[in-house]
């Protein structure tokens, strides 16, 4: 049964007027469609639960100007670290919910021991049936060569996300690098929950199917769990 038959039923009953047996029996029936379906859009689209859509705060008036998305909940971390860019060579990719609807104007790291000529790709995918990284909807190119809160403007294509959706960014490096940047430790974040051992604990999935230093594939194939490196620590501005 969808919702919209329990709804088609629900609708011409006015709360007021349902007796107690016809509320009830409408109630065990949305919730047992909702124990198989794992839907929720609201009984009678009212009072319906959205997710962490009506949680993520949002710069409204405050003073803040971007939305770090590797600390969004429910994949934030409490210790902040720095992480080698070293062993980056292909895609790695960390997911995310996303806190704002509309275009990414600017996709930003924090680079804390620069390299003169060396840039790291970020992109961001959207998610297949199986909630892994899938399609890529755009990538930035951002320099290494100076520390600091350093943001990138020009992006590959428009990155349009959506509030309370989950996503995945990745990253890798364009060449071999020794710069550093901000992540958050891999000892105090979630993991991925899926893994190959019980004593294993994983953060990202890395596309190993790619060569090592190349753009970020148009469709990302999560090939193997990756439990070496910190969450990269990414901004986004829209």
């Amino acid at each position: 049964m969808t919702f919209a038959q329990v709804q088609s039923v629900g609708d011409p009953i006015s709360i007021e007027d349902m007796n107690e047996q016809e509320m009830v029996d409408l109630i065990i029936v949305n919730l047992a469609r909702l124990c198989v379906s794992g839907e929720w859009t609201g009984l009678l689209e009212a009072g319906g639960g959205a997710g962490l859509v009506e949680v993520l705060p949002l710069i409204g008036g405050t003073d803040a100007d971007q939305y770090d998305v590797s600390t969004c909940p429910p994949w934030a971390g409490a210790l902040i670290t720095t992480q080698s860019t070293a062993t980056l060579s292909k895609p790695h990719a960390f997911p995310f919910i996303s806190p704002a609807t509309g275009d990414v104007s600017a996709i930003g790291i924090q680079v804390t021991a620069a390299e003169a000529t060396d840039s790291l790709y970020v992109a961001i995918y959207s998610q297949d049936s199986n909630f892994l990284p899938s399609t890529q909807l755009g990538y930035a190119t951002i320099s290494l060569a100076s520390t600091g809160e350093i943001y990138q403007t020009s992006i590959s294509d428009t990155v349009s996300l959506e509030a309370g959706t989950q996503y995945w960014y990745s990253v890798n490096l364009v060449q071999t690098s020794s710069a550093t940047v901000r992540a958050m430790h891999d000892a105090y974040i979630p993991t991925l929950g899926i893994t190959d051992a019980l004593d294993a604990k994983h953060y990202a999935i890395e596309d190993t199917t790619e060569d090592q230093y190349a753009v970020p594939p148009a469709t990302f194939t999560p090939a193997a769990l990756d439990a070496t490196h910190a969450r990269i620590v990414v901004g986004l501005k829209f």
